[in-house]
């Protein structure tokens, strides 16, 4: 899970484009790339960790380019690794890419590519978002003809854009969003033909009457940077944004839509909307549906307590279903992020420890239901079990807004391995005694269905990616047990130095 912007229009491009990529540092906190272009070339500015612990703000200050994309990342394939922060480019060819999601087949693409001879094994970086970045280089030669060869032709055979992003979207397989820009100041971003991952546009005019154009993973961006009119990029559309503003829109490989379910239950930002439902009023809803089911269990508690952050709207709106008292009472610090797209288990079980606390006097004696948004690996979980029972609690139930997660999710969230999903082979009971719990409770997949407005019927098991709850992937999956090794392996390799 990664997040990408992109700004055509701009007096200052990169520095609206760190501003927006600041808007989703949740999605990824591995490191950030800014990339503008103007008549002299590209301008890239790369750094790792967070945006604010970097020098990218004053690297930028001075950067004037119009059209700029930018990455921030969350490794789940090379891990750590400076030399895959995004975007990449091929200056002598004038294409540039940033991209969110996984390619399930790129280990099949890259042996394909290296039997053409279109890998450099000099500059070649081993990334799934590198392939995709050949796959359109090798798309635009074979649709431009002899024009590929000076890279400011596109803005005069705009068919060519499509077509080969069409190309692209026939070869890839997974969920992707990519933002891209061509050398001569085009800008383009395209979707996978299920949207499994999110990506938006936005339009405003500037006070001194200008025209500007941004593509970004969350709707939040957008807003933030004062971007109106915003829409979803469809499943399987690509758009271009030329450099005097006009727009293209065109669908070229849509399939059943199929949004990841995880993006509102966790990922996205809760001022976020999409695909057109807002993560907010998702997440509220995920709450009520949970809080029925916990009706019908006919579960007694004395208290609703979230786990921060992103459970606290959930938790409000189960308490009001359930008529119970939300407190408050793990206190988090605010200057430790998100624990679960940090690398290791130990990386995550050590920053829980810093991240949160509980009120101890508040839960003495006390029935707890504690609202987390989902439960992947356990581990965390577990701990926080611990830190409420020592706190006192009479009993601790733990309820999860997300159903069992058991199985393998290939499109950009890491957990590609079953053997570490705590769900996987084990029902509610054994999970409550693992985790130390009294009772685990989970929401069902029709509640889920009926909170993200997905209705049962006929297209009901269609309407959503649950392939990490119920096997239902929209994509073909004969290559993920080959991928899922790879990014297994790359877990276990200690961090790459840099390339000199």
């Amino acid at each position: 899970m990664c997040g990408v912007v992109a700004i055509s229009g701009s007096k200052n491009a990169p520095i609206e484009v760190l501003l927006g990529l600041m808007n989703l540092q949740h999605r990824g906190q591995d490191g950030a790339g800014v990339l503008g272009v103007d008549q002299s070339g590209y301008h890239l500015e790369k750094a790792a960790g967070l945006i604010h612990g970097t020098d990218l703000e004053n690297n930028l200050t001075d950067c004037k380019q119009k059209q700029a994309i930018g990455h921030t990342r969350y490794a789940t394939v090379g891990r750590g690794n400076p030399d895959l922060l995004q975007p990449f480019i091929l200056p002598d060819d004038g294409i540039s890419l940033a991209h969110n999601g996984n390619i399930v087949n790129y280990l099949a693409l890259k042996e394909k590519l290296q039997e053409e001879g279109l890998i450099d094994p000099e500059s070649f970086v081993e990334s799934d978002s590198y392939i995709l970045l050949l796959l359109l280089k090798r798309a635009l030669h074979k649709c431009a003809g002899e024009k590929a060869k000076d890279y400011r032709w596109r803005s005069q055979d705009k068919s060519a854009i499509f077509d080969s992003i069409r190309m692209v979207m026939a070869q890839a397989v997974g969920g992707f969003a990519c933002t891209g820009m061509l050398g001569d100041g085009t800008v383009i971003g395209f979707r996978d033909p299920h949207g499994i991952r999110p990506l938006m546009i936005g339009t405003k005019t500037t006070t001194d009457g200008r025209l500007e154009r941004a593509l970004a993973s969350e709707s939040v961006a957008l807003s933030y940077l004062g971007f109106r009119e915003i829409q979803d990029i469809h499943p399987g559309e690509a758009v271009v944004i030329y450099e005097d503003g006009t727009v293209e829109r065109q669908i070229v490989a849509a399939e059943r839509e199929r949004p990841c379910m995880f993006e509102w239950v966790y990922f996205s930002r809760v001022e976020s909307t999409m695909d057109p439902i807002s993560v907010y009023q998702a997440r509220f809803n995920l709450g009520i549906e949970l809080g029925k089911h916990v009706q019908e269990l006919g579960v007694e508690a004395d208290v609703v307590i979230p786990v921060p952050e992103t459970s606290r709207v959930s938790a409000i709106a189960l308490a009001e279903q359930l008529h119970l008292p939300f407190r408050e009472l793990l206190v988090k610090n605010r200057y430790v992020n998100r624990t679960f797209i940090l690398d290791t288990q130990e990386s995550r079980e050590e920053a829980l420890k810093r991240k949160l606390f509980p009120i101890q006097n508040e839960f003495e004696g006390k029935r707890c239901l504690i609202v987390d948004d989902s439960i992947v690996r356990g581990n965390t979980a577990k701990q926080l079990v611990k830190l409420i029972e020592q706190a006192g609690a009479r009993e601790v139930i733990l309820l999860s807004c997300c159903p069992p997660i058991k199985n393998p999710c290939y499109y950009g969230i890491d957990f590609p391995s079953q053997k570490e999903l705590l769900a996987a082979g084990r029902n509610e009971e054994e999970i409550a005694k693992e985790l130390g719990a009294d009772r685990v409770i989970f929401q069902t997949l029709d509640g889920l269905k009926n909170a993200l407005g997905r209705k049962n019927g006929p297209d009901a098991q269609d309407s959503l990616c649950t392939g990490c709850l119920d096997r239902g992937y929209p994509t073909d999956i004969s290559a993920f047990e080959r991928f899922a090794a790879q990014r297994i392996s790359d877990k276990e390799v200690k961090q790459v130095e840099p390339k000199p």
